[in-house]
């Protein structure tokens, strides 16, 4: 393939890295267990015993706050015959976790309290036949897990992203609603759709209305792994905003009168569940009308991009589409994303963390 002018330009990844099942379970491995995700938020944990379960890139866990008030996260596996512990979304489990099937229990900080009636004299090391760990922190009233212990604090890795938003106050902002949606689009592909707006005029004219896309620019930080996101408000638009996509798929989207967080769970090749948490500042049944506008304008924005990426995801799976050129101009940002997805398959040295499947 030629190009018809002497300009130089990047190539995309090819069509099938977007639904190669052995390749998605190495970025599940290597990529999405060795990152901070995204769980939950705070205020679902306000008391010892509350809990919050779900999946981290097919990986069943939890998350609890413990008898100190500490956040903790584990598998959501008991050690005897891989039951899972908590059936429930959220809830409170007492001073114990109890396994449905056996009855094994476990105490908040995740040591086995109990093997019920097992055998005489036969008893088990509560350190060592706990639950399996994974690492667990807060920030600023969000809840983030990493499946593979060991490696940068949150804070680290969130980068400069910790020290810019500063001054938005996510802490007074309380949860509105969410918007979580099952789609045939694979986690790349949804990132690089985010990371350009060469397609903004064709594809998101309320988006246009709003922002002066002339001036839309993506600052990409690639030892950071991530990128800021910013272009000044038309006339009558919101207030300020704080734009962020830190790798491989947190989205920051920050207000003074409120913000939409979103991340994706991979569920396979070429299947994400995008999701999406609107939180504001007010949110007294005064507000609500005109939040719940808020968020249905900034929905309308995700669902044009869902509709368009759908066809693309098809058609990379097709075999025809074998790659493509990106634009110098444009989709900077993609290239440099797409040299994030190489960089974390990248031999690395082993943390420690997962459990053996």
């Amino acid at each position: 393939m030629t190009a018809t002018t002497k300009a130089s330009f990047d190539w995309t990844l090819p069509a099938r890295d977007y639904c190669d099942p052995a390749l998605y379970e190495r970025e599940r491995k290597e990529i999405f267990a060795r990152n901070w995700m995204l769980f939950s938020w705070s205020e679902r944990l306000k008391a010892p015993g509350d809990y919050v379960s779900g999946t981290v890139a097919g990986y069943p866990v939890f998350v609890i706050r413990d008898d100190d008030g500490v956040v903790r996260a584990f598998h959501n596996v008991c050690r005897h015959r891989g039951a899972q512990l908590l059936e429930k979304e959220e809830g409170h489990c007492g001073k114990l976790v109890v396994c449905p099937y056996h009855s094994w229990s476990y105490t908040r900080s995740g040591r086995l309290n109990k093997a019920v009636d097992f055998g005489e004299g036969i008893t088990f090391d509560p350190q060592a036949w706990g639950l399996y760990a994974i690492d667990a922190e807060e920030w600023r009233g969000l809840v983030f897990l990493r499946v593979e212990r060991g490696g940068e604090s949150l804070v680290e890795w969130l980068g400069p992203i910790h020290d810019m938003a500063a001054d938005y106050p996510l802490e007074q902002q309380r949860y509105f609603t969410a918007k979580n949606r099952d789609c045939a689009v694979d986690w790349k592909v949804y990132g690089e759709n985010y990371l350009e707006c060469y397609h903004c005029r064709t594809m998101h004219p309320g988006l246009c209305e709003s922002m002066d896309i002339d001036s839309y620019r993506i600052d990409t930080y690639a030892d950071r792994k991530f990128f800021h996101l910013h272009a000044p408000k038309r006339e009558g638009g919101l207030t300020r905003g704080l734009y962020f996509y830190r790798f491989p798929f947190l989205m920051l989207n920050l207000y003074d009168w409120g913000s939409s967080i979103a991340t994706i769970e991979p569920l396979g090749p070429g299947r994400i569940r995008h999701i999406n948490w609107y939180f504001f500042t007010d949110v007294s049944p005064e507000k609500a009308e005109e939040n719940r506008q808020s968020v249905e304008w900034s929905a309308q924005i995700v669902t044009e991009d869902l509709d368009i990426i759908t066809g693309v995801q098809r058609n990379l799976e097709t075999g025809v589409y074998t790659r493509g050129p990106l634009s110098p101009k444009y989709e900077y940002a993609v290239k440099s994303f797409q040299d994030m997805c190489r960089d974390g398959l990248e031999p690395k040295e082993p943390l420690r963390g997962v459990a053996a499947e």
